[in-house]
């Protein structure tokens, strides 16, 4: 079994630089971290739970709470994750809250029962409620995918996002828009790019706006009721949208082939763009704006690890990008 001076001799480093990159000190360089990470992976080397500095409890054990495992980006959140705690010896116990916030709430406080040393997390609005409770326990927390005003949060520029999808529509030519989102989720995200649109003189009219429920975010049966009828909708309507923007590729790849069996051309008659850039938008060739999923689960593991009491909350911004496909312009480029 390798030992940790075994993969300081593979990275050409001390075993005192290991030891920092096992416990997320800020001061490793990412070259040196990576080059350390890549040494582990080669040896199958696990680091020993005692040389693990974390929050100051020894149970191994890391909670992740996540809306769902349907969606792919979840998914590869997931994966990061999974991979940054065995990098420092951990183990991460998984649970899904399917965005009901009473669900949230059992999970978290069942997680901290079972004794877990930090939470990295994807709230619900149960979040306001247990911020006190849950800093008076002790675990460190991390939010990811959005802002929190209550813990250190690390999350994609969203707004930044939508802007972006909007600037291409309108560099295509593309000047009745329309949307599709999250009640209470992504109007952030939907409002951004409806003001771009309507800097440059494309309104998002008030009936090309569809919003379904919170909670019918991804494939299921009152998902599904909610995108036929906006399906129907958006091919009933006399004045017919040109370029939609759909909140995630979950839905899109929904909404992309329900609109091609009524007899739309995508693009041709409405291009279309997406959010999270998983597999799914890969596979179906459509546009979609990207995250860096793995850096995100860096960070969440670098702030859940901060020992420092601090007068404010960390919260960091990622930037994200356009790739775009077929479903919009028939090619495929990344545009930042």
């Amino acid at each position: 079994m390798a030992s940790i001076k075994d993969v300081a001799t593979k990275a050409g480093v001390s075993t005192a630089t290991v030891s920092r990159v096992i416990n997320n000190h800020p001061s490793v360089t990412a070259q040196t971290r990576r080059t350390v990470h890549e040494a582990m992976d080669f040896l199958c080397y696990v680091p020993n739970r005692n040389a693990v500095q974390l929050s100051g409890k020894c149970s191994g054990l890391i909670g992740v709470v996540l809306p769902n495992l349907i969606n792919p980006h979840f998914c590869e959140l997931l994966a990061s994750l999974e991979e940054e705690a065995r990098y420092v010896g951990k183990s991460v116990i998984v649970k899904t809250h399917q965005n009901q916030p009473f669900q949230d709430k059992q999970i978290v406080r069942t997680l901290a029962g079972m004794g877990i040393e930090a939470l990295i997390w994807v709230p619900t609005e149960a979040e306001s409620s247990l911020s006190q409770w849950l800093i008076s326990t002790g675990i460190h927390t991390a939010v990811v995918t959005q802002n929190s005003r209550f813990f250190n949060s690390v999350c994609n520029n969203q707004e930044r996002g939508a802007e972006t999808v909007a600037e291409h529509f309108i560099d295509i030519g593309r000047i009745r828009p329309g949307f599709i989102g999250q009640d209470g989720v992504d109007n952030r995200k939907m409002s951004a790019f409806c003001k771009r649109a309507l800097s440059h003189g494309h309104q998002v009219k008030k009936h090309h706006g569809y919003w379904i429920p919170k909670g019918d975010g991804e494939i299921n049966r009152g998902h599904i009721h909610s995108l036929d009828n906006i399906v129907d909708n958006i091919i009933s309507q006399g004045e017919k949208i040109d370029c939609l923007f759909i909140y995630n590729d979950v839905a899109a790849s929904y909404v992309i082939e329900s609109l091609r069996r009524k007899g739309v051309n995508i693009p041709a008659d409405i291009a279309v763009a997406s959010f999270d850039n998983t597999i799914i938008a890969q596979m179906m060739n459509i546009t979609s704006i990207a995250q860096p999923i793995n850096e995100m689960g860096k960070l969440a593991f670098e702030l859940i690890n901060e020992r420092e009491k601090k007068d404010y909350i960390d919260s960091v911004e990622l930037t994200t990008r356009l790739i775009i496909r077929q479903s919009s312009l028939g090619i495929t480029i990344a545009h930042n």
